[in-house]
């Protein structure tokens, strides 16, 4: 499915003194399958980019579209037809948890689009074994989980109505590292199977870097930087003035080339720790063959 903004603004407080403009001119197009981080300083309009996408705030001017589907048109896009097209997971997973369990909060979309019970039943226990969710845990209330376990079922209670365009606001923060990489690993392989749409919002660089193909920065509401992830993060000084730091790992090889090391052009691109272990090896490699050959 593709996503398509054409001059999307969104002010805050309308016509009063202190109307903050959020997001403004903000033109781009995202095709189906596309992985996708979103950067930028805080109060760079992320958010309120994510939710104007989602349908859940309004535009004040400018279209979103979802395919032929306007979000931005006069008649509004009922929630049930939004809720198949694109689905959000909030920051604070618990913003958006309200049910008595999990297993009726996860129900609860599929039982307003009217699927049978037992259809229901199946998405529901595949989904939470994919997850990693103990059965038992299904008839507790989402209030008595741990913070990870929230998140999982917000991004459960989404995921099983399986929209093609998922946008995830912060979704690893409070997640210990083998929690991120667990978690990460399961949207990518749910990305591939769906070759569904991911938006993912997110001050860690480093994880945006490791799986994200395109990169979008903000500043001040407007879209700043917009480019395949390699090549934008070639863009230092650019990234800098928007508040958005280099991944580590082209951090590492760009200090090891100031020192004088000779880093190939392709590991100076290094995105990932792994990356840059492999640039760094090869340049102290052919340091040691140089000094050999003196």
């Amino acid at each position: 499915m593709a996503l398509r903004l054409q001059n999307v603004c969104c002010r805050y407080g309308g016509d009063g003194p202190v109307q903050v403009t959020a997001v403004q001119d903000i033109n781009l197009e995202i095709q189906q399958g596309e992985l996708v981080g979103l950067a930028g300083h805080t109060g760079s309009g992320k958010s309120t980019l994510a939710q104007l996408i989602c349908g859940l705030i309004a535009a004040d001017g400018g279209e979103i579209w979802l395919n032929d589907l306007c979000l931005t048109a006069r008649k509004k896009p009922k929630a049930a037809l939004l809720a198949q097209n694109v689905g959000m997971v909030f920051q604070y997973p618990e913003h958006q948890l309200f049910a008595e369990t999990v297993e009726r909060e996860l129900a609860y979309g599929p039982e307003n689009l009217g699927w049978p019970a037992d259809k229901i039943k199946e998405a529901i226990n595949g989904l939470a074994a994919r997850l990693g969710l103990p059965a038992d845990l299904l008839q507790n209330s989402p209030y008595q989980l741990s913070g990870g376990e929230k998140r999982k079922v917000a991004l459960a209670s989404v995921l099983i109505m399986q929209p093609p365009v998922l946008v995830l606001d912060e979704p690893f923060v409070g997640l210990d590292a083998v929690a991120r990489q667990d978690f990460l690993h399961f949207l990518l392989n749910w990305q591939r199977e769906n070759n569904s749409t991911i938006i993912c919002i997110s001050h860690d660089i480093d994880l945006l870097a490791s799986f994200c193909q395109r990169l979008l920065v903000l500043q001040g509401g407007r879209l700043r930087l917009d480019a395949p992830a390699r090549e934008a993060f070639r863009q230092a000084e650019l990234l800098e003035e928007c508040g958005v730091r280099l991944p580590l790992a082209r951090a590492a090889v760009l200090a090891c080339q100031a020192r004088g090391w000779h880093i190939s052009p392709e590991g100076l691109d290094a995105l990932t720790l792994a990356e840059a272990a492999a640039a760094i090896r090869a340049a102290k490699t052919s340091k040691a063959g140089d000094n050999l050959g003196r």
